[in-house]
C-alpha cells in the first residue's frame, strides 16, 4: 500500500484559494503562538493539550499543500 495521493482540484477559483491560504496561515501562526505560550505558562505540563495544538497545526499545514498554486517542497 502506498501513500494517498493529493487531490487535484479542477476549476477552483484562485481568489478563493488565495483567501483560504491567508486564513490558514493566520490560523497556523495563531496556534503556534498559543502552543508556545502554553509551553511557557503551563506549570502542570499538559502534554495532551500540547499534542492537540501540534495536530491542529499539522492539519492546517496539510490543507495548505492541497490548495492549487501551492509550491511543493
Amino acid at each position: 500500500m502506498g501513500q494517498p495521493q493529493a487531490t487535484t482540484l479542477v476549476n477552483v477559483d484562485q481568489q478563493n484559494s488565495q483567501s483560504l491560504r491567508q486564513k490558514l496561515l493566520c490560523e497556523i501562526t495563531r496556534l503556534e503562538r498559543q502552543l508556545e505560550q502554553l509551553k511557557i505558562n503551563d506549570t502542570n505540563r499538559d502534554f495532551s493539550q500540547q499534542q492537540t495544538y501540534k495536530e491542529m497545526i499539522h492539519s492546517r499545514k496539510e490543507m495548505l499543500t492541497t490548495l492549487p498554486g501551492t509550491p511543493t517542497q
